[in-house]
């Protein structure tokens, strides 16, 4: 009865941990080649924003660009981690102009004469 109960727990726990990593990530399938053309599809592996079974499997090799705005949390990461290459078969321009960042892009402060103190200016005698 006693090793039942670990073998329990411990089947119990694999099975936690790999459904937290499948929450965690998006695996997004494309058309293309990896290692060296050998392996015939590209799958990459990017993290979500939020840990959610939503598009945790991605197959953007069917995909037209209307698709970019129903998986628009998918685009956004694929483009926070540079790997906007598995949207490459969709016409550039258009899917440019389907993504617009949320948030415009910082600006930097005007350059001033005299720079501003910080924490590590000190009295110097």
């Amino acid at each position: 009865m006693k090793s039942l109960l670990k073998f329990v727990i411990v089947v119990g726990l694999m099975f936690g941990g790999w459904a937290l990593a499948a929450a965690s990530l998006h695996v997004v399938k494309s058309p293309g080649s990896m290692i060296y053309g050998k392996v015939p599809f590209n799958v990459q592996l990017v993290t979500k924003n939020n840990l959610t079974f939503h598009d945790t499997y991605v197959d953007t090799s069917k995909w037209s660009v209307s698709d970019l705005d129903a998986h628009k949390d998918v685009v956004a990461r694929l483009e926070q981690t540079n790997k906007t290459d598995a949207l490459a078969h969709l016409n550039s321009t258009a899917t440019a102009d389907a993504r617009t960042p949320a948030h415009p892009a910082p600006t930097a402060p005007a350059p001033t004469d005299k720079p501003s103190k910080s924490i590590f200016d000190f009295n110097h005698r």
